[in-house]
């Protein structure tokens, strides 16, 4: 009998001793789960946080930036209707001025109405820098096709832009982005690329717009470009990021430039 209690004692000793394993296995399971839900509960909120704060970043972004763009369009248009009316009026005045046998008044006059034109010129040319012309009015692809004109006027670059004339309006942060990024483009490859072709392609593909340029130029080392901070290069990254979007460079000496350029259309 003593054995037998012995025994019994002894089994009675394992379970309790399995059953404190166990019950110390649970309560560690159960504090190791409780620490893994609390960390994946802190990180969700903190991801919810951020995301939060990053969406009302970029609202109060793109509110700058639109009203920016809507007083560049006020300016511009002041520009044009007003200040541009009236020196158009003082150049019809000036030349009305009858011709004169006083060499003095004579020089004198012909400087005023130089002077009056160049000025008319100058207002022409900020008006546009601040509201391309036509973008408003007609749309991204009548102003892209005036300033793939203006680019074939000035240099001997031939240009083959296709671009569907019924693209809809993407409004007017990302219309002026378009312009800005082509003309960025091509500024760079009238004064450093010595290309002699030029292509581009504009289309919207479901809910992306996407923009391919292409020339035959002499290209450049990438990554030195990289290095000494190309503003060229910058400019086209930051107006691309400034809409979500992304922007590709494919180019080395003597290969010409390829840039891919895409912008989401439901940020």
């Amino acid at each position: 009998m003593a054995q037998s209690s012995s025994v019994g004692a002894s089994v009675d000793m394992y379970m309790m001793i399995i059953g404190g394993t166990i019950m110390l296995f649970l309560l560690a399971s159960g504090i190791i789960i409780f620490m893994v839900m609390y960390q994946r509960r802190m990180l969700e909120h903190r991801i919810t946080v951020q995301a939060a704060e990053t969406k009302h970043q970029q609202d109060l972004f793109y509110s700058t930036l639109e009203a920016i763009e809507d007083e560049r369009i006020r300016v511009a248009r002041d520009l044009h209707d007003e200040v541009g009316a009236s020196l158009g009026l003082m150049r019809l005045l000036a030349g009305k001025i009858p011709p004169t046998k006083v060499p003095e008044i004579e020089a004198a006059s012909t400087q005023y109405k130089q002077l009056i034109d160049s000025t008319i010129d100058n207002v022409r040319r900020i008006s546009n820098d601040l509201l391309p012309q036509g973008l408003d009015e007609v749309g991204l692809a009548f102003a892209l096709e005036g300033l793939c004109e203006k680019v074939l006027s000035v240099s001997d670059i031939n240009i083959d832009l296709k671009i569907d004339r019924n693209l809809p309006s993407f409004g007017n942060i990302i219309n002026l982005a378009v312009y800005r990024l082509l003309q960025e483009l091509l500024n760079n490859a009238v004064k450093h690329s010595e290309a002699t072709l030029i292509e581009i392609e504009v289309r919207k593909e479901l809910s992306v717009l996407k923009i391919n340029y292409a020339d035959n130029g002499k290209g450049f080392d990438l990554v030195q470009a990289y290095k000494k901070k190309s503003l060229g290069l910058k400019n086209i990254e930051i107006r691309t990021q400034v809409l979500n979007g992304s922007a590709q460079f494919e180019t080395q000496p003597n290969a010409g430039l390829k840039v891919r350029i895409e912008i989401p259309l439901n940020h």
